[in-house]
């Protein structure tokens, strides 16, 4: 029962390894293709169970052994994928080489062995040794593992922050599914660990049977967010060199920051921004962008970017969603829109998500929508 579940869970793997590179879409190109790498490489990580449990190679048979290096490129292969998801000029440098030295000093190991295998008798090597040897490596890995899912989590953190400076929306752009799986693979190291130091796991068939079914509900839920996942970055390569620079800037300490307008320029700048704001109402557009308003007000997205962050001392997500709430409570003490219901003067508005749109409404007036809207009504 277990091996054929293994043999499941290595079969949905391949699938969605298979789907990820096709990428009907064509969306996140680069970023998906390590991602799908890394589904490739749980897909290797599989196949070794189906392998070992079904008797189709022995443990210490050389393809086998090749085939466990997958497990030593999972991590970085998983972290190089936030890189280029996150990053929108992502390119690749002579240092991404260094992430791959612990799977290739591995092979360096495997490949001595094989050598040392012809000449030497197993038998000379006591049992303690080769326990103590394979629990400090085993340590080693989930340590390593450890690491880069911690940085992994630390560029989606940095990366939510960003998202706010470029939308007005951050559902589907904020990789919170990414997250997510970073936190169950964070626990499931913790719990490597652990089985290391106290032999947890040790002839407990349940523990296997436990993992596996974690691995199936992964991929289930990675396939199901994944094809939501946006293009992050849908625009062209000098739209995002700008807003790479803009990421940089926004990073920097306010004094090392460059100013690209004069306090004049500024405030004229910002009486534009405000005006069309007012007249056109460009925040209704649920999917609008600061790409997209700076082309509405033929302005370069860095300079819209300094507008807003210097003149209104907000970021592009708070200045948007402050329109949208001010819009709202216009719309909710006209009596002529009491046919709408809360929710469909959030979208209304702007907003695509109720959640966003209560949570959003609260943070700016200290009231829900329908604390606000009963108010006003008592007030009239």
């Amino acid at each position: 029962m277990y091996s054929i579940f293994n043999a499941i869970i290595c079969g949905a793997a391949f699938l969605l390894t298979f789907i990820i590179f096709v990428n009907q879409n064509k969306i996140n190109i680069k970023a998906n293709r390590w991602f799908g790498s890394f589904i490739g490489c749980v897909f290797l990580i599989v196949l070794e169970n189906v392998i070992i449990d079904g008797k189709i190679l022995r443990e210490d048979d050389i393809l086998n052994q090749l085939i466990n290096i997958s497990s030593f490129v999972v991590a970085p292969v998983f972290y190089l994928s936030m890189s280029y998801y996150i990053e929108p000029v992502r390119k690749w440098k002579a240092m991404d080489y260094l992430h791959f030295s612990f799977a290739f000093l591995v092979f360096i190991l495997l490949m001595s062995s094989w050598v040392i295998d012809d000449n030497h008798n197993p038998e000379d090597i006591s049992p303690e040794i080769v326990q103590k040897t394979i629990a400090i490596f085993n340590f080693i890995f989930s340590l390593y593992v450890f690491i880069y899912c911690f940085l992994a989590y630390q560029k989606i953190v940095k990366h939510e922050k960003t998202i706010k400076l470029l939308n007005s929306t951050s559902e589907n752009l904020d990789l919170k599914w990414l997250k997510n799986i970073i936190v169950g693979v964070i626990f499931i190291t913790i719990f490597w660990i652990l089985d290391i130091v106290f032999q947890i796991s040790e002839g407990n068939k349940t523990f296997d049977i436990l993992t596996s079914l974690i691995y199936f509900l992964s991929i289930l839920y990675i396939t199901y967010y994944w094809q939501k996942q946006k293009e992050i970055f849908p625009y062209s390569l000098k739209e995002k060199e700008e807003i790479e620079n803009i990421i940089v800037e926004t990073s920097l300490p306010e004094s090392k920051r460059k100013q690209l307008l004069t306090p004049q320029e500024l405030e004229e700048q910002k009486s534009r921004l405000l005006q069309l704001m007012n007249t056109e109402k460009p925040f209704l557009d649920f999917d609008l962008s600061l790409v997209k308003l700076a082309s509405s007000m033929n302005v370069s997205t860095h300079v819209l970017s300094y507008v807003i962050n210097n003149g209104c001392n907000e970021n592009f997500y708070q200045f948007v969603n402050r329109y949208r709430i001010e819009e709202a409570k216009k719309l909710m003490a006209n009596s002529e829109m009491d046919r709408l219901s809360l929710l469909g003067i959030g979208f209304s508005v702007g907003f695509n998500s109720k959640t966003v749109f209560n949570t959003t409404f609260k943070k700016l007036t200290g009231q829900t929508p329908s604390e606000y809207k009963k108010q006003i009504g008592s007030a009239l």
